[in-house]
């Protein structure tokens, strides 16, 4: 009757997040729902994910699965990394270098602003109630042929 009392109380998953990368580059700071510790504890890397996959999932606090070795609490193991989001209002992508690629348009938009990179036809397109250019030392206009107005 113990044993079974005890199997029915184990911890198989909780929902936490990621506050940083440990310097050992194998562990990660972590805190998740019912912490008994109150504070981040570390934890184990259960499977490979890139430096940029911890580093959007701290920056924009996303959803990990954490797993309990034996549903020992004291025990976590980062599992998984949930990169919906849908429910986010803000993004933040923090990298060396960014590159978004879309096999026949890219477009970024923000209200009535719009930029749309086309791979069908080599046009970039901007659309906008007001656009501004700034330049410490050159703005250069070059092409083939320039239409202004």
């Amino acid at each position: 009757m113990a044993s079974q009392t005890s199997s029915s109380k184990r911890i198989t998953a909780r929902i936490g997040h990621i506050k940083s990368i440990h310097s050992d580059n194998n562990h990660l700071s972590i805190d998740f729902e019912g912490n008994p510790s109150q504070e981040p504890v570390l934890a184990p890397i259960g499977r490979p994910f890139t430096r940029a996959q911890i580093n959007m999932a701290i920056d924009n606090q996303l959803d990990c699965r954490i797993e309990f070795m034996k549903g020992d609490l004291s025990a976590p193991i980062v599992r998984d990394i949930y990169f919906s989001l849908m429910a986010k209002d803000e993004l933040i992508i923090s990298a060396e270098r960014v590159i978004l690629e879309g096999k026949e348009e890219v477009v970024i938009g923000s209200g009535s602003a719009k930029t749309k990179l086309s791979g069908n036809d080599g046009r970039i397109t901007t659309k906008a109630d007001y656009i501004t250019t700034n330049a410490e030392k050159s703005n250069k206009i070059r092409g083939e042929k320039i239409t202004l107005n």
